[in-house]
């Protein structure tokens, strides 16, 4: 390995004039979801966070990028500020990238020598993958640096793994599923004429008439009537159709819908790469939900990913669901990870956030303080009933 360099990139004109090596990095690491390329994290940054101020520190190996860590200021119930990745539950976003075959422990020993050069006192990271190589590389390399830390487990993630043998996979569910999407076809059938319409090369300009089919029939379900669809939330469908369309550009948008006489009952808006679909959004009408048209069309998904074999395994990115555990699907863990650099505030901070954070949440919670999404405090899908991404 050459000399290794630390670079800083402060803003998202910075970001987007290195998307060639920062895309490279992004294809030479464990990382699947294209949301971490840097078109995508620069448009989630313009969504979400369009004022806050934008720091990634990246490693350079002899000119090639083999380390990228995004981050953006966040304020934790509008008294600290924090750095913190821009990902959140409406769309994943920007995640560390690790070179696959860099040495992890000299490559992260240089980023922390960056985390300890920001301005924040906390690295607060929500929607980390605790388990993977790259971020226990990232703990043992905080430990090396003596910055305390504290990650703590969320919920679980369900992976489904897909093979070429259907058969098999049909019989490690229960005889009582496999009867059930049975039964669920054939009354669907018996109202009219069913279609599975699987997306996966869609020119741009398609992108936005396909996708705000998608987003139609998730404004009929619970989450119309509760406001909380794409339709229903200010700038979030314009959001949308720009992350589609640059995915469709690259040819990693992935649409699927069933449909009853032509009329779309069911959707999945999804991110395909390395191998890897990753379910963003799931939706269906409740007029069929007898037929249970959402678990119809993850069905035939699996069936056409098993017999075309070119997906490895299908990402459901959200916490894990009764109707997903139906599939049989292993899992990984979501998490929390803050990390204090070696200062006085920022040990201090991280000391409040392990001893007093439960407390000060659940005040904050018979007083409901709610605040512009950079400033609401931090909190599970399970424990505040928030969207996870796969579930927004």
């Amino acid at each position: 390995m050459n000399h290794l360099r630390l670079v800083h990139l402060p803003s998202l004109a910075e970001l987007r004039r290195s998307a060639a090596l920062w895309d490279d990095l992004w294809w030479r690491s464990e990382v699947t979801m294209p949301t971490a390329r840097a078109e995508l994290v620069a448009q989630w940054i313009e969504q979400f966070a369009p004022r806050a101020p934008f720091h990634a520190l990246v490693v350079e190996d002899g000119g090639r990028w083999v380390a990228a860590l995004p981050l953006v200021r966040a304020r934790r119930c509008r008294l600290l500020s924090t750095a913190g990745l821009p990902t959140n539950e409406w769309s994943p976003g920007g995640e560390l990238l690790l070179d696959a075959e860099a040495d992890a422990d000299a490559v992260l020993d240089v980023v922390m020598g960056g985390i300890r050069q920001l301005p924040w006192p906390l690295v607060w990271l929500d929607y980390v993958p605790l388990h993977t190589r790259r971020w226990q590389a990232f703990q043992a390399a905080a430990a090396r640096a003596a910055m305390p830390s504290d990650s703590h487990p969320q919920w679980q993630v369900p992976v489904i793994e897909v093979g070429r043998d259907w058969e098999a996979c049909q019989q490690r569910w229960s005889k009582k599923h496999r009867d059930k999407m049975i039964k669920a076809a054939r009354r669907l059938a018996e109202k009219g004429c069913v279609q599975f319409q699987m997306q996966s090369q869609l020119a741009p300009e398609e992108a936005e008439s396909r996708v705000r089919q998608a987003f139609d029939i998730e404004d009929l379900g619970w989450k119309g009537e509760a406001r909380t669809a794409v339709l229903r939330t200010a700038g979030m469908l314009d959001f949308f159709l720009r992350q589609a369309t640059q995915l469709a550009r690259w040819g990693q948008l992935e649409l699927a819908l069933l449909k009853l006489d032509d009329r779309p009952i069911s959707f999945v808006y999804g991110l395909a790469a390395k191998g890897v679909s990753h379910w963003l959004k799931i939706g269906y009408d409740p007029e069929y939900r007898c037929s249970t048209p959402g678990q119809l069309l993850q069905y035939h998904m699996l069936k056409r990913f098993h017999e075309e074999g070119d997906r490895l395994a299908i990402d459901c990115v959200g916490p894990l669901t009764d109707a997903l555990s139906k599939w049989k699907p292993t899992t990984y863990t979501m998490g929390r990870l803050i990390i204090a650099p070696r200062r006085w505030s920022g040990r201090a901070a991280l000391y409040a956030c392990k001893h007093w954070w439960p407390t000060v949440r659940r005040w904050l919670g018979r007083n409901k303080i709610d605040g512009p999404a950079e400033t609401q405090c931090p909190q599970t899908p399970s424990e505040a009933g928030e969207r996870s991404p796969a579930l927004a």
